[in-house]
């Protein structure tokens, strides 16, 4: 690489004005020497002492000169010594030769001699020494000069005439080699600045607006596949190749700007390559102003396209949903911003639709998430194919979309598209030779029926979409507001039933159950209640029903669980070898891990013996999925607890289901009970089960046994096992040993 000249212009200069110094020297005192010789060869026979004097001025020239090409770097000092001899030499050659008339003339070589090596400064001070030398000689009455008052004033004079044209010759030539060097290093910082800038990739351009003069350097070119002078030298030739969409822009900004003529300019543009492709230029330029009158720009060009196409990349990332290609959700938002202010610019409806697939998850978890990817795609395809153009579609995340149906005049159009979504959703898609069939369910909100801003229309098309999952899903519902109420109502407790376990607000009361011939206590059934910090002691009809399918359901089962075991076994350290059942809801039954997580619990009681545990299962929970259900309760009863039939009767089960269903007791609901002391079709019923539990060789156990009477009633009927209010209350923990003894002493006290 070439290296950058130096911008220091001064250091040359001062080496050849050094060189220039010991020339002038060197032939000075040659000359001197090679003068004095010769007149001291012609004078030796006139005048021994002149003649002497010249040998020895001779002499000092020619050591001067030996010590001048050993030491050339000693120049000043050799200068300063040499002025000093020659003046001593010719004050000399003054006084002792009054007969030579030529002699002042001496003191003009030496002044001119002072000034070139010396330079100005030190020229006036030999000056002032040689005038002073002359005028003392003359003045003084030791010396005879030989010259007139008159030619001594002359000769001084003359020196000071000669001495001002020196220094203005002096001052003349350094002005001008001080211009001389300002344009050179100019010339270089303007070569150099050009190379830095190109070498960096940028192009250098220069612009008189006046006259539309446009220079530019070979860079520019470059950049845009153009041969070199191929633009030509005026603007409008570089006007011309901007894009059409930014070249009133570049105009404009560009006139603003010198109007301003503040700062830098800075624009982006677009400009056409000789192949026909466009490239994004970076222009950053500043305006300068040689005079009042006269105005240009400089500036450079940078290539940014790669930039601008990594920022459009990014863009599409940011605004794009990378799996579908279709808006996502920050898109979505400004969309909607956009769609809301055209529906009150011209009156239309605007539906925004929350779109949730049913049976994704299954296809996610049996075949993969690849598979999961391509039914995602093919239902944005499949949403894109049933809405308009101008419509948009989006995806939130997971299996969840956004649409907004724009410019619908009537609530028909919405309903229309809604089915056409639904039917091309719903149609089977091929995975790897199989056929899956997922739906939708759908939340519409709509502007200006629902008149709220945008991200409320999203909030309440979302809360809609889950009242259709939870109509049956394939279908859409319309945000309704008391049907929103509700919904917050539900949040609410579902929030304040999970802060409610947090806070260990539940306690669990005990009903106890006993054998209907001995009145011996065999155990009881756990309750749930609910110590309401507001509204009190809770019962389970009051809380319970809010929960069921959501994961508090589970949440409460295992909290059920853990509380009861712990409580049976406190009991059976007392010596009360009680048998304790707990209600266990369908959803938690049919949970995966139900089983794992009951096996560690139970571990935690190893002392506890089996059949001292018994779930309770609802007879319609268990009908629901039998084969499911009936491998949880065997796999449950390897771990010693039994299992209840809750409520039978009331399922409409078959003997084949009752046959198929692992459990040891059957409970007759209390529905039945209760009015079968007046109503032959349930005494008939009651009847039924008693017999039907012992020809499957079932325990029985009636719930809601009221009073003495009804408990005789079902002793006489061949019915086991009863509880209900009319043997204890559920009671807590605490209250068991004390019922314990007076049911002992007096039963039905």
């Amino acid at each position: 690489m070439k290296k950058f000249e130096t911008f220091d212009s001064g250091a040359p200069d001062t080496e050849r004005n050094h060189r220039y110094k010991l020339k002038f020297l060197n032939s000075v005192l040659f000359l001197n020497g090679a003068v004095a010789f010769l007149i001291g060869y012609t004078r030796w026979q006139a005048s021994t002492t002149m003649g002497l004097i010249d040998f020895g001025f001779a002499g000092l020239c020619l050591a001067f000169l030996v010590y001048s090409y050993r030491h050339p770097d000693k120049v000043e000092r050799m200068s300063s010594i040499v002025l000093v001899l020659s003046f001593v030499l010719f004050m000399a050659v003054y006084v002792l030769a009054p007969y030579n008339t030529m002699r002042l003339s001496l003191f003009f070589l030496l002044l001119s001699g002072a000034f070139f090596l010396k330079g100005r400064n030190a020229g006036r001070m030999w000056l002032g020494i040689i005038l002073t030398g002359i005028v003392a000689v003359h003045v003084l009455p030791y010396f005879d000069t030989g010259y007139s008052h008159i030619d001594i004033f002359s000769t001084c004079l003359y020196l000071v005439a000669l001495f001002f044209m020196l220094e203005n010759y002096r001052i003349f030539k350094e002005s001008r080699t001080a211009g001389a060097d300002e344009q050179q290093v100019l010339r270089l910082t303007e070569q150099r600045w050009r190379h830095a800038l190109e070498g960096s990739g940028d192009a250098v351009w220069d612009w008189t607006p006046e006259t539309g003069e446009f220079h530019y350097s070979r860079r520019f070119a470059e950049i845009l596949g153009y041969d070199d002078g191929e633009f030509g030298e005026h603007a409008e030739q570089f006007f011309r190749i901007i894009h059409p969409d930014d070249e009133l822009r570049v105009r404009d900004e560009l006139q603003d700007y010198l109007k301003r003529n503040d700062g830098h300019c800075v624009l982006e543009m677009r400009v056409a390559c000789k192949d026909g492709n466009w490239k994004w230029l970076l222009c950053r330029g500043t305006a300068i102003r040689n005079d009042a009158a006269h105005l240009r720009m400089v500036g450079t060009f940078t290539d940014i396209t790669l930039i601008k196409q990594h920022e459009k990349q990014l863009e599409h990332i940011a605004h794009f949903d990378a799996l579908t290609g279709i808006p996502n959700r920050l898109l979505l938002a400004d969309r909607l911003q956009q769609a809301l202010a055209h529906s009150k610019r011209d009156g239309s409806i605007l539906a925004v639709c929350y779109l949730d697939l049913d049976g994704f998850k299954f296809v996610n978890d049996t075949m993969g998430h690849e598979a999961g990817d391509k039914v995602l795609i093919e239902v944005t395809k499949r949403i894109k194919g049933s809405i308009r153009e101008d419509d948009t579609v989006a995806r939130l995340g997971g299996d969840e979309f956004a649409v907004l149906l724009l410019g619908l005049h009537a609530a028909e159009e919405c309903s229309a598209s809604l089915n056409r979504l639904l039917e091309a959703i719903s149609q089977p898609i091929e995975i790897r030779n199989n056929l899956f069939e997922v739906s939708a369910s759908i939340g519409v909100a709509t502007y200006p029926g629902d008149d709220h801003d945008a991200d409320t229309l999203l909030r309440h098309a979302d809360q809609a979409m889950y009242t259709a999952k939870q109509s049956g899903k394939n279908r859409y519902y319309l945000y309704d507001a008391e049907n929103d109420q509700r919904a917050r109502t539900h949040h609410e407790l579902l929030r304040r039933l999970k802060l409610a376990l947090e806070s260990s607000e539940f306690e669990l009361y005990y009903q106890p159950k006993v054998d209907m011939r001995s009145l011996h206590p065999v155990g009881a059934e756990a309750l749930i209640r609910w110590h309401d910090p507001e509204r009190g002691m809770l019962a389970p009809s009051e809380f319970l029903h809010e929960i069921e399918g959501t994961t508090l359901e589970v949440e409460l089962g295992d909290w059920v669980v853990a509380t009861a075991l712990t409580q049976l076994e406190l009991w059976h350290r007392a010596g009360l070898p009680m048998e304790l059942s707990i209600n266990i809801s369908a959803r938690h039954l049919q949970a995966k891990d139900f089983t794992w997580k009951l096996k560690r619990k139970m571990l935690r009681y190893p002392d506890l013996p089996k059949g001292s545990l018994q779930i309770e299962v609802l007879e319609t929970a268990a009908l629901e999925d039998i084969p499911r259900v009936s491998d949880t309760i065997e796999r449950c009863r390897k771990l010693g607890i039994s299992f209840a039939l809750d409520d039978f009767g009331t399922g409409y089960s078959s003997l084949s289901y009752l046959g198929r269903l692992p459990v040891d007791t059957l409970k007759i609901d209390q529905s039945f009970i209760r009015d079968m002391m007046h109503d032959k079709g349930d005494r008939a019923i009651v009847q039924g089960v008693i017999a039907l539990a012992k020809a499957f060789d079932r325990r029985i156990v009636a719930e809601g046994v009221e009073s003495e009477e009804l408990f005789r009633e079902l002793v006489e009927m061949g019915c086991e096992y009863g509880q209900g209010f009319g043997i204890a209350r559920p009671m807590r923990a605490s209250e068991l040993p004390a019922w314990l003894e007076k049911w002992n002493n007096e039963p039905f006290s």
